[in-house]
């Protein structure tokens, strides 16, 4: 992904600007669709149906990335960091430790225990998997690795299982036609849920919200959310 995401201004700038590439394209797209119902314009939905949800998809895997990289370069101590990154970094050694008697989970308590005042060594590599079939449930969990669910991903469950099915009927050849409000529809809530998505990201980069909270902590919060791009 080229140079490591360290700042905040860094995060921003390449979020930025690979969301506002794909909605360019997209809407370059869009707008030489005719409105009048003819062949012309039921070849071009069929073929930017699937070009939409490689956008999502790409701009998931993406954002999420470089975000994943922001927070792995703050070099932060695992008794710093909220439980999902602690996890990702002691994943690798975790994995070696097997279950199935309480001698070996206590073992597991005492490993991650002695980590707590350890520096954090979190992959970056291949973490964000959407599997090329960006489902629902694939999504969120991704979004709970990022500590980034929230309702209004979960009120777009079926938008993003939709969206997925109609890029599987034209992907397997099924002559299954969208018609052009429903395409309209569809594409006004991706691009809307792209933007939501990167508005999470870049509020929890400048909130820090993947630190642990500190406790009993009456230092004031940062309440200047950023403002849309």
């Amino acid at each position: 992904m080229g140079k490591s995401v360290l700042t905040f201004d860094q995060l921003t700038d390449k979020i930025i600007a690979d969301f506002s590439w794909r909605r360019k394209e997209l809407t370059l797209l869009k707008n030489k669709i005719p409105e009048s119902k003819n062949s012309l314009q039921n070849a071009m939905i069929r073929a930017t149906m699937p070009l939409l949800y490689a956008h999502w998809e790409g701009f998931v895997k993406i954002s999420l990335s470089y975000y994943l990289e922001f927070v792995a370069n703050k070099g932060l101590k695992h008794k710093e960091l909220k439980n999902q990154f602690v996890a990702l970094s002691l994943q690798k050694k975790l994995g070696n430790l097997k279950e199935n008697s309480i001698e070996s989970k206590t073992q597991i308590i005492d490993f991650i225990f002695d980590r707590v005042d350890k520096q954090s060594n979190i992959p970056t590599k291949n973490i964000i998997n959407t599997k090329s079939n960006l489902k629902y449930d694939v999504l969120e969990e991704i979004l709970f690795i990022m500590d980034l669910k929230d309702a209004h991903f979960e009120s777009q469950r079926d938008l993003v299982n939709d969206l997925v099915d109609e890029r599987n009927h034209i992907a397997h050849g099924e002559h299954k036609l969208v018609d052009y409000p429903t395409f309209i529809e569809f594409f006004d809530d991706i691009i809307a849920l792209m933007e939501h998505l990167k508005k999470q990201i870049e509020n929890s980069a400048i909130l820090e919200s993947f630190k642990k909270p500190a406790p009993n902590n009456g230092s004031s919060q940062i309440t200047g959310l950023v403002e849309k791009v």
